[in-house]
């Protein structure tokens, strides 16, 4: 597509000649007699260059340039004028002008000037990309070189070619959604929608309209017709994060869409062709969510024909300097400054830590380093604190556990080990659900389950 081009000036003839002399060059070319229009034409529709004069009624040049510089903070502007200082060409510069010309304007500098600000544009925007490839990297792939981690690759790699549904395991912030998109990427699929939804997001009384879509005057409120997330994900995968938070009847509605691939959207007879491949999430155990009715039987096992366990990060520990060192590049990309690194014992004291919300607090905790330290190398005195109350895969000897605490099952340990867990950091943020839910790397909602799952209560205060 051809790039196009804003021409701002109160003067008809500039405008029309400019036009002119542009669409001659192939550029799409769009005008505006007045800062103000120019903003709201530029909210309606963004183009790549504006050719701005600085003296108009209304809101002058430069201020048309900030405000065009609040929606797009690279687009480059080139200020015009006939009235034209030193002063005034530092001042649009200093304030964020690509360039400055005085009037009466010459064509071939004009159009040197708009190739120029248009190759800085598509530079600054493969920079960007760039970045962004290098940030999301362990965004959107399982890293490390440790067994376990390589194993469940392998099984991705074997899993993604077919149309089976999968199910994915694992505890909060292990990537199991970097696990769903690899999935996609590496499917048939991978060149359409790969859709997300994280239900424990969701109200229960939205989620139907937000799967199937609606139609105008569907229900009270409903003002427009809406596509749900089927229909997003036609052709492609479908995501459903925390799975255990849909109603047993949304369940059904769901189970329904993937033996027909077809969806009825709220308000409308018609079944509209939905094809999508379903892959499910959950932190749960779903034998525990079967027997306490929360799912259903028949949706559970034609989702879990494959299961994945993302395995946790603590049963990983020999890929943490690994994730260290991707992480804190990302951050230094995001953020800014040299990235920071760790020395051995820093490097050693973090694998004694636990990480109960695994990758997430750990990019979480890199984040919070570079913040602090950027550009350095931290020794294990300088690190920001981690709580080491918390148990750890790598501990000094302790007494083997008694014959009786081992008659357990692994379902029970896990669970009892989450009790404390929670326990701990709710005594420790005296119960205060946003604070908790912030520091382990759980959403609120989820929380607010996992208290009532495990009939947690808060001890009254002593007066």
């Amino acid at each position: 597509m051809n790039q196009s081009i804003m021409i701002v000036d109160d003067e008809p003839a500039i405008r029309e000649s400019l036009q002119g002399l542009f669409e001659d060059e192939m550029y799409r070319v769009s005008t505006a007699p007045s800062g103000e229009e120019a903003v709201a034409r530029f909210r309606k529709q963004s183009v790549d260059c504006v050719l701005l004069d600085i003296w108009m009624p209304g809101i002058d040049g430069l201020e048309t340039m900030l405000r065009l510089h609040q929606m797009d903070p690279s687009l480059p502007i080139i200020i015009m004028s006939g009235h034209a200082t030193i002063d005034t060409a530092v001042r649009a510069t200093r304030q964020g002008a690509f360039d400055f010309v005085e009037k009466p304007l010459s064509s071939d500098k004009l159009l040197i000037l708009v190739r120029n600000a248009l190759e800085k544009r598509k530079l600054q925007r493969e920079n960007s990309d760039l970045k962004q490839n290098i940030q999301q990297q362990s965004r959107h792939e399982l890293l490390g070189n440790s067994p376990i981690i390589a194993s469940v690759r392998t099984l991705i790699q074997q899993v993604a070619i077919t149309e089976t549904p999968v199910l994915i395991l694992g505890e909060h912030g292990t990537g199991k959604a970097v696990a769903a998109r690899m999935l996609h990427l590496q499917s048939q699929r991978k060149a359409s929608p790969f859709v997300e939804l994280n239900l424990a997001s969701i109200p229960e009384n939205q989620l139907d309209s937000e799967l199937f879509g609606h139609e105008k005057g569907a229900f009270p409120g409903a003002l427009h017709a809406q596509h749900g997330r089927f229909e997003s994900a036609h052709g492609g995968t479908l995501f459903f994060d925390e799975m255990g938070d849909m109603s047993l009847s949304t369940q059904a509605k769901v189970l329904r869409a993937m033996h027909e691939r077809r969806i009825q959207r709220l308000g409308n007879p018609n079944r509209i062709p939905a094809n999508v491949r379903i892959i499910g999430a959950t932190s749960f155990e779903p034998e525990k969510m079967l027997k306490n009715g929360q799912l259903r039987e028949d949706f559970y096992y034609r989702l879990n024909v494959i299961t994945l366990q993302i395995p946790t990060l603590r049963e990983r520990m020999e890929d943490l300097p690994l994730l260290i060192e991707t992480l804190a590049s990302e951050q230094a990309n995001q953020l800014g400054g040299e990235a920071i690194c760790f020395d051995a014992q820093a490097i050693e004291r973090m694998q004694r830590y636990g990480w109960p919300g695994n990758i997430r607090e750990l990019r979480n905790y890199i984040e919070r380093c570079h913040i602090l330290h950027a550009g350095q190398c931290i020794q294990a005195d300088g690190m920001p604190p981690l709580d080491m109350s918390i148990p750890t895969p790598i501990q000094e000897k302790k007494p083997a556990p008694s014959p009786h605490a081992l008659q357990h099952t692994f379902s029970d340990a896990r669970e009892n080990f989450e009790r404390q867990y929670l326990l701990h950091h709710l005594n420790k943020n005296e119960w205060n659900i946003s604070h908790t839910a912030a520091e382990i790397g759980m959403e609120r909602s989820q929380l607010h389950r996992k208290i009532k799952s495990f009939s947690l209560i808060q001890p009254e205060k002593q007066p």
